[in-house]
Parts: structure tokens; C-alpha cells; sequence
């Protein structure tokens, strides 16, 4: 934990946040007066609520892209606000509102999202589809551990969006809206398996290719799902692991994260998930391409367990590796997202895998 006089490094987080829409001089003006995570919560949080206002105002005015711009900086700033903020009602209230600034881009998007909540046992998984256009593949994108589908997801959909696919991102049990309400499921395939026959029985995507993504815990769960689901024709791992090693590497806020997500108590010891964090029960199962992405500076996730998910895999599996670049590679998008977005589409558009070289 921080202690008292230990002031946190802001700067760890700027290839994040500035890759996914918060500016480097809003960051560079909070870092320097902030004292800890909570101001620095307190400082984001009142840039999103001028954001909002702005955006709320340019509306009122008739304007339109003016508010799709200020509500999509809202929805970045409210979420990266509570990244470090330990559970709490404060918390909640910011994912509450960066949910609730996307609500209101949402019709001012190209390629205009739809709000889907489908069915699975006794809750229903939100989500938005975005078509391309008839017959293009679809991409499902699932989260990681403080991945949000209205940020994260969002950016990365658009990287398929822009080569032709059709995409879907959604909260599974456990996550976004759905956090502490129910469970993160050992067999997470299954809430999949529930997405694609849904799109596939109530939406225009009944006979296209699906692709899957995962970053981070969420790449792990994509490897879980397409191993699972042979309707799943590619996978892109990034920043996903092996099993549970990872779980021991993992910071405060996130051991707390992955108590709640899992439905245990905060003084349950993370050794009490190990039995339900493993690719190996799908071992054989994964036929489906695979592309794993690494950088070998990563904190929590190191080359032992990329070797064993490139092991356990039993289909073609390709990996870009990039040296020195940190956990989920944010530090070198430039190289890695667009290649991630050719290979998926090569594999869905032109059932072409292409080998890509280790960077």
C-alpha cells in the first residue's frame, strides 16, 4: 500500500491514458499538485464534469459534433478518475458516470452502437453491437479486471471497425455493470457461447465469421472462450496469461478487484482462486488461430507463461513479442494494434492467418 508520504507514480499510467483519449496536459497539470490516488480521482473527475457540462451545452445549442467530442473526453476522464480509487461508493459513482456520458454519445457515433442485454441464467449481459455492414465478420471483445467496454473496449473496437468488421462488446458476469452483482464464472465460455447463439438467432449475424479479443484477465478469458466455441474462427490474446501465477504479482486494489469479480470476501486469500484460473481443463480444444501479444517488461505476465499458452494451444498460434514495451503493450500500440487488426481481419475476411513476424 502507499504509505503516508510516498507520493504514487502518475507517470506509470500516461501510456494508458493517453492512448485511450485523456490529454498529456491534463496529466502532466494533475501529476504535479496531486498527492495521491484520491486527489488525483478528485482532480479527473471535476475535468470530466466540465467535459460533460460542455458537451451537455453544445447540445442544447444544437451542435453535434462538438458534444460527441466533449462526452467522449467525459467518459474517459470519469473512468480513468476510479482506476485507483479502492472499492467504495466513490467509486462506483464514477464508473456510474463515465457509463452514463457514453449513453449520451452513443447516437452521435459513426456506426451507431445498439444496447443489447441478452439473456444467461438469471441476469442479462449489456452490451453494444456495431455492424459494419451485411455479412461483415464480427469481433466479441471482453474486458479485463478495470477495463471498462465504454473505454478499453470501445477504442479497441474501432481498430476492427476500421478494417470492415462488425464488432460486439459487452459486460460478462463479473464485470462493468454487472461488478459485484453476480460472479465472474469459472466457465466464462459459456456466457459466450450464450453472446454468439444470441447474435446469431436476433441480430443480422447468423451465418458471419466471429472473431474474438480479449486484453489482459479478459485475454485469458478469450482464450478460455474460443477454445470452448468452435463458432470462433481467430483469437487475439493481449496481455493474457496461462493461470493463476499471475494472481500472486497483483497489486492491492487489483487483488481486491479480483476478490469481488470472483464473489469472495476481501479476507479470502487469492490462493483459494488458483483452482479456478487455468487454461489447462481446455487443453487439446483450442483449434481456432491464435495471436498472442507480449511485451517482456510486463509486470504481471512474464515469458514462462506466454510460453505455456503457446504450448497449450492446438491450433496455429502466432506471437508479436515486443521487447521491453510493459503489460497489454501499451507503450508500443504503434506497432502492435495495427498488425492485431490485419491478422484478425486476414483470418475472418480471407480465412488467411499470415505469419507475422516476432518484433
Amino acid at each position: 500500500m502507499q504509505s503516508r508520504n510516498e507520493t504514487p507514480d502518475f507517470r506509470s499510467l500516461y501510456p494508458r491514458l493517453l492512448n485511450f483519449g485523456v490529454a498529456y496536459g491534463d496529466l502532466e497539470r494533475i501529476s504535479k499538485s496531486a498527492t495521491d490516488w484520491l486527489s488525483f480521482a478528485d482532480q479527473m473527475s471535476d475535468l470530466a464534469s466540465g467535459w460533460e457540462k460542455a458537451g451537455d451545452e453544445a447540445f442544447a445549442a444544437g451542435r453535434l459534433r462538438t458534444p460527441r467530442e466533449h462526452w467522449r473526453k467525459a467518459t474517459d476522464y470519469y473512468h480513468y478518475a476510479q482506476l485507483r480509487v479502492p472499492d467504495s461508493l466513490l467509486k462506483e459513482k464514477l464508473r456510474t458516470a463515465s457509463r452514463r456520458c457514453f449513453t449520451k454519445l452513443v447516437p452521435l457515433l459513426d456506426v451507431q452502437p445498439v444496447r443489447h442485454e441478452i439473456p444467461f441464467q438469471s441476469i442479462h449481459l449489456p452490451g453494444y453491437l456495431r455492424v459494419s455492414r451485411p455479412g461483415a465478420p464480427c469481433v466479441i471483445l471482453i474486458g479485463g479486471l478495470d477495463s471498462s467496454k465504454e473505454v478499453e473496449l470501445h477504442y479497441f473496437a474501432e481498430l476492427f471497425l476500421q478494417r470492415g468488421c462488425s464488432v460486439f462488446y459487452f459486460d460478462g458476469p463479473g464485470q462493468g455493470e454487472l461488478f459485484g452483482k453476480v460472479p465472474v464464472s469459472s466457465r466464462f465460455e459459456n456466457s459466450v457461447a450464450n453472446v454468439i447463439k444470441y447474435l446469431i438467432s436476433e441480430t443480422c449475424l447468423d451465418s458471419v465469421p466471429i472473431g474474438c479479443f480479449g486484453v489482459s484477465f479478459g485475454g485469458y478469458l478469450a482464450c478460455r472462450s474460443a477454445a470452448a466455441n468452435s463458432r470462433i474462427s481467430a483469437c487475439i490474446s493481449i496481455g493474457g496469461f496461462y493461470d493463476h501465477r499471475i494472481l500472486r504479482k497483483l497489486p492491492p486494489v487489483a487483488s481486491a478487484a479480483v476478490r469481488k469479480s470472483f464473489g469472495f470476501s476481501t479476507d479470502d486469500d487469492l490462493s483459494e482462486l488458483e483452482r479456478y484460473v487455468s487454461l489447462q481443463p481446455l487443453k487439446g480444444q483450442m483449434k481456432a488461430p491464435l495471436l498472442i501479444v507480449h511485451g517482456t517488461a510486463d509486470h504481471l505476465v512474464d515469458m514462462e507463461q506466454i510460453d505455456a499458452m503457446t504450448e497449450w494451444a492446438d491450433g496455429p498460434v502466432d506471437r508479436i513479442i515486443l521487447e521491453g514495451s510493459e503489460h497489454v503493450c501499451c507503450d508500443r500500440f504503434n506497432v502492435c494494434l495495427p498488425q492485431m487488426g490485419d491478422w484478425m481481419t486476414n483470418c475472418l475476411m480471407f480465412r488467411n492467418r499470415g505469419m507475422l513476424a516476432v518484433v
